[in-house]
This record gives C-alpha cells, sequence and structure tokens, in this order.
C-alpha cells in the first residue's frame, strides 16, 4: 500500500470516522506520515523565532519613535497643568458636533471658522481658571475597570495627579510608568512608579502559542506617606479587658483597605505556572491594566477625558457576541485589583 493510501477521506454516513476529533485522526495516521509531521512542526518552530527577533526590533522601533510621542505629550502636560495657555491656532480643532457636520475638506474651513472663535472667546474668559482641573482624575475615572478600582479616599489625592508618563527600557525590556504629583498633604514623593519587565522566551511547554513578549514581573515603590494620610490602610483600635485584675490595655491594628494607591504595591512573584492560582490571578489582571495604561490610556488620554474613546469601545461591545463573558472577567480583575 503507498502513502496515498494510507489516508482516506471518511466516505459520508461513515461516522465512525466523522466522529473522531481532528487530535483523534491525527494519532491513527500511520508512522511514516507521522514522522513528516514532525518535520513540518520543526519548521513551524523556526518561523516563531523568527518572531521573537520580529518583536524585538519592533520594540526597538517604537523606543525610536517615542522621543516624537514625548514631545507631543510634554506639550499635552503644560496646557493640563495650565503652565502654557494654548494659543489660538493650537484651539482651532472643531467640536464635535463641527466634526459631525464636517466631511473631507470641509473639515479644514471648519478650523479656520473655529480658530476665528477661539479668538473672541478667549478674550472672555475665566483668568483665574488656569489649565484643565481634574483633568487625570476624569480620564482615570472614565475606565470602568480604573473606576472601580478608586475609592472616595482617594479622589483627594488624585486631583493631584498631574501627569502620566511611560518610560521604554532596552536594558531589562520592559517599560515603567510614571504618576507624577503636584505638591500634597498626603505624601512627599513627586512621582510614583511601577515597572514592568518584559520576556521574549518560547515557552518550552507551549512553542507554539507564542505571540510576542508578555510581561512577567512588576515592581512598585515605596510611597512616602505622611503621619495619619496612608489611605491604603485603617487604624483599628480595640480595648481589652486582662483577666483577673480588670485592667484595660488598647491594642492597634492596621488593616488593609481598598484603594488605588495598592497599584504600587504588586506581588512579587514571577509568572510561572508554580504560582498559586490567586497570585497568578493577580498578576496576570495587574499586567493587562499595566499594558492598557501604556498602549491606550497614556497616548489616548484627552478622548477618555471627553469619553469619546469609552463610547467608542462600548460601541465594539455592542457587537461582540462575547461581551457578558469580557465583563465577568473585568469584574474579577478589578476583585483582585482591589485587594493587593
Amino acid at each position: 500500500m503507498s502513502d496515498g493510501d494510507a489516508i482516506v477521506s471518511p466516505k459520508s454516513g461513515d461516522d465512525s470516522v466523522a466522529s473522531l476529533d481532528p487530535l483523534e485522526q491525527y494519532h491513527k495516521l500511520p508512522a511514516i506520515i507521522k514522522r513528516r509531521v514532525r518535520a513540518l512542526k520543526k519548521l513551524q518552530y523556526e518561523t516563531v523565532k523568527i518572531d521573537v527577533n520580529f518583536f524585538k526590533e519592533l520594540f526597538e522601533l517604537e523606543i525610536k519613535y517615542d522621543v516624537e510621542h514625548q514631545r507631543i505629550f510634554e506639550q499635552r502636560r503644560t496646557i493640563v497643568t495650565g503652565e502654557k495657555e494654548p494659543a489660538d491656532d493650537e484651539c482651532d480643532w472643531p467640536s464635535d458636533e463641527e466634526l459631525v457636520d464636517g466631511e473631507g475638506d470641509e473639515v479644514e474651513k471648519l478650523c479656520d471658522e473655529v480658530n476665528k472663535k477661539a479668538a473672541v472667546s478667549s478674550e472672555t474668559n475665566n483668568g483665574d481658571l488656569k489649565g484643565i482641573p481634574d483633568f487625570w482624575l476624569t480620564t482615570l475615572r472614565n475606565v470602568p475597570l480604573l473606576n472601580e478600582t478608586i475609592q472616595d479616599h482617594d479622589v483627594p489625592i488624585l486631583q493631584h495627579l498631574s501627569d502620566i508618563k511611560c518610560k521604554l527600557h532596552r536594558d531589562e525590556p520592559g517599560f515603567t510608568l510614571e504618576f507624577h504629583f503636584s505638591p500634597n498633604e498626603y505624601f512627599t514623593n513627586k512621582f510614583l512608579t511601577k515597572r514592568y519587565f518584559f520576556n521574549y522566551e518560547i515557552s518550552a511547554d507551549e512553542p507554539f502559542s507564542y505571540e510576542g513578549p508578555e510581561i512577567v514581573r512588576a515592581k512598585g515603590c515605596v510611597i512616602n506617606w505622611n503621619p495619619g494620610k496612608n489611605v491604603t490602610v485603617k487604624v483599628i483600635k480595640k480595648v481589652q479587658k486582662k483577666k483577673g485584675s480588670g485592667a484595660k490595655r488598647t491594642i492597634t491594628k492596621n488593616v488593609q483597605e481598598d484603594s488605588f494607591f495598592n497599584f504600587f504595591e504588586p506581588p512579587e512573584e514571577t509568572l510561572s505556572e508554580d504560582l498559586d492560582d490567586d497570585i497568578q490571578m493577580l498578576l496576570e489582571s495587574d499586567f493587562k491594566l499595566g499594558q492598557f495604561l501604556r498602549d491606550t490610556i497614556i497616548p489616548k488620554a484627552v478622548l477618555f477625558f471627553t469619553g469619546e474613546e469609552i463610547a467608542d469601545e462600548s460601541d465594539e461591545e455592542d457587537d461582540d457576541e462575547d461581551e457578558d463573558e469580557d465583563e465577568d472577567d473585568d469584574d474579577e480583575s478589578v476583585f483582585y485589583l482591589r485587594r493587593w
């Protein structure tokens, strides 16, 4: 029997063959065919190694263009904080209502009209109102996943949040998120950091599942809280009576509180299959949030501030058959993020 005769397509009505799943069908193939398949798998592995180099070079390209992004983000910061009042020609972007009416070349005409309006309206602006108050607090609260982590006691602190930056690293590849704050009564840090570390290695157990570098570890920072201002802990005092003498003593205990600022104290473990399920879920939730801040929130902050990006995401979710499942996943992530 030739090799070609070894593989026979199931005939119509041949339930015994048709009922086999693909893996079972593969195991029933002749050894000579399986040998050739193994050769294909080895070739497949070579493509994965090519992908590793591709993603490394892609990250280098991202670092190159990040310089230009940072220049724009610095201009954004000066406007948000009120260090700079944008000139009329910098404010000539059409409003949402005007953009809806304008199409194609009409947008350019609208910009000219808006520029004229801006020149007039700037004369009547409230001179005491600088920058865009609560820009980053509003931006974060307009993201459902992040809003769930922000407690009432976090709000006064986040009102001092003046900028969120992302710095990329070649050495020990990864990125650092920097949360910059104006002087406040809560802590002495000028900024808080969260460092994420990449792993480009191919999994020995599942090499063909490789989709690029993954975050495997995070490192927070120490927050130098002023006395009595640490919102991540709650001080509980209990009065106990000593048996016999009846003497009383006060016991003080610190209990962890839900807070956005628990974000800066992640689990120290590195992501691996040996971890406890709860710790692994904590890490995965944190890594997804860090990546989301880096890839989406920081670059598109103004669109989250206005609510436009949220609306766009909602429209996409309406078309997603797995919307309910995704929402459940988000809720689960929030549960763990709030309880570090």
